[in-house]
């Protein structure tokens, strides 16, 4: 299971899988980062002690592992990370707990919509709960990138090897 955490072509080969059909991969793209900002917002009402929260924790655990999955991709998603630390912790983001929640269920309601709707597929989730929530966040952000033009031949890579893996 964790033999390959750290292989920044694995880890999105294995999301991606899951999420081929533009249409799904567009509701991923809004509401993974929607179910990503709900759940810091909740996990931030649980302190720690010493002014740190569940959120602080998480993110920078997620932080460091995009970090060395990828340096550069990884010091963006670091950079929203901290952000939205920044701003949870500063009081700037102010969401009632019912808002956080509607939001997170929301969110995974849509994606599994989209899965079942579009991909015809179970969601990664179902097969690997902790790759699929770690990974998830990461994926948007290297789509928004392919998109942009960055990261060619890893595109090409994936693209290649999930076709050859899908017509076996």
């Amino acid at each position: 299971m964790f033999h390959n955490q750290l292989d920044l072509k694995a880890q999105l080969k294995q999301y991606k899988l899951y999420h081929r059909e533009k249409t799904n991969v567009l509701i991923h793209m809004v509401f993974v980062p929607t179910i990503l900002f709900s759940t810091c917002c909740m996990a931030h009402r649980i302190p720690l002690g010493h002014g740190i929260t569940l959120t602080n924790v998480l993110t920078t655990v997620f932080a460091l592992h995009y970090v060395l999955l990828c340096f550069v991709p990884g010091l963006i998603a670091s950079l929203l990370l901290a952000v939205l630390n920044w701003s949870l912790d500063n009081g700037k983001i102010r969401l009632h707990a019912y808002q956080e929640v509607s939001l997170f269920v929301m969110g995974w309601i849509v994606q599994f919509i989209g899965h079942g709707y579009f991909e015809h597929c179970r969601p990664a989730i179902i097969d690997n709960l902790i790759q699929s929530l770690v990974t998830a966040p990461y994926f948007v952000l290297f789509e928004v990138l392919f998109k942009l033009g960055f990261y060619k031949q890893l595109q090409a890579e994936l693209d290649r090897d999930i076709k050859e893996e899908t017509s076996r």
